[in-house]
């Protein structure tokens, strides 16, 4: 097993240097100053950790809050698109009650019928108007005009 990269071996003979250099006397200090170092980096990184923790807790609940308000404004919409398209719809169909129809059918096959009195009372289309003579000159060909 390894820790760090380090196996038993090298671990061991890192301790046996350690011995040497600092000396019996001095290294149950130096671990207890070691051992409190890493407790306070611990410390340091559980704070951390949950800072970021909160942090993202609190942005999720903002989230959340933000989701449930578009989908009760969506609700909303398509309430209000539904009486919208139920009011046009039944104005629609009152106007196509109401009016006669502005053209003859489709189903009339001469043009010269829609010009004859209904029997609903209407008054009947006016003809067309009489196209204006072109004029001529004394060749009885149209003038030119440049």
């Amino acid at each position: 097993m390894e820790f760090l990269g380090i196996g038993y071996q090298e671990l061991l003979l890192v301790f046996v240097l350690l011995l040497v250099v600092v000396g019996p006397e001095r290294l149950p200090a130096m671990a207890y100053q070691i051992g409190k170092a890493v407790r306070t980096m611990q410390k340091y990184a559980r704070a951390v950790r949950d800072e970021f923790k909160d942090e993202f807790d609190f942005v999720e609940d903002q989230v959340k809050t933000v989701r449930g308000e578009i989908d009760v404004a969506r609700v909303a919409v398509r309430e209000q698109q539904r009486a919208f398209n139920s009011e046009m719809q039944a104005m629609n169909s009152s106007l196509k009650v109401d009016l006669p129809p502005l053209l003859p059918s489709a189903e009339t096959a001469d043009p010269a019928a829609a010009f004859e009195p209904s029997t609903n009372g209407a008054t009947p289309a006016a003809a067309p108007p009489e196209p204006a003579p072109i004029p001529t000159t004394s060749g009885g060909k149209p003038p030119l005009v440049f």
